[in-house]
């Protein structure tokens, strides 16, 4: 009985030496006074993080001239937050350029209506925007329509998308039309940035 006792004692003094103490553990092991660790570096991922940029205000916009942006920099560029809901459109932003682009059954224009045309840019393909079937008429495409324009101090512009509405005023008048959306963009001298604003009917 008294040698199990022994042994005990022997087995706990053995148990408690084999602790380290915080002196003995490697200065790598223990984290350096003000190291960030992964909490931290999820909470500075998400304040590094922008907002999306949203209309009417838009920046902060670069005031240099730069060239138009290639396709691959449109591709990558993020669809800005607008109130498009009710069409097919879309605003994106590289740099001080700006693209607006629509998919439009029957479309019949898009037209700058006012302001300062230069470096603006249009393109319209007839049947380039989404297809469906439809089991009476076959194949539907709608039309893809877009401008591209610079955004710099003190330009004003108006832009508008019409669609033709199948009727006719009278014989030999051409189509009957309506406004789908229109764009307005204003960049005053002295604001820190353009104000652009969409309207659809």
């Amino acid at each position: 009985m008294k040698r199990r006792s022994l042994l005990s004692a022997f087995a706990a003094i053995t148990l408690l030496s084999s602790v380290a103490s915080p002196e003995d553990v490697p200065d790598a092991a223990l984290p350096e006074a003000g190291a960030a660790t992964a909490t931290d570096d999820a909470g500075a991922d998400a304040a590094a993080t922008p907002p999306a940029e949203s209309l009417p205000f838009l920046g902060p916009v670069p005031t240099e001239k730069s060239k138009p942006p290639t396709v691959a920099e449109w591709s990558a560029a993020k669809n800005l937050e607008a109130p498009l809901s009710s069409t097919a459109c879309t605003l994106r932003r590289v740099r001080e350029w700006l693209r607006f682009r629509c998919e439009v059954l029957n479309s019949n224009s898009i037209d700058l209506v006012t302001g300062n045309s230069n470096d603006v840019f249009f393109s319209v393909r007839q049947g380039g925007g989404e297809c469906i079937h439809d089991p009476d008429q076959g194949e539907i495409c709608w039309d893809a329509l877009e401008t591209v324009f610079p955004l710099r101090r003190g330009d004003r512009r108006f832009f508008q998308i019409t669609q033709r509405t199948g009727g006719y005023y009278i014989p030999g008048s051409g189509p009957m039309v309506r406004t789908y959306v229109v764009l307005s963009e204003m960049w005053v001298e002295d604001e820190p940035g353009p104000i652009v604003t969409v309207s659809t009917w």
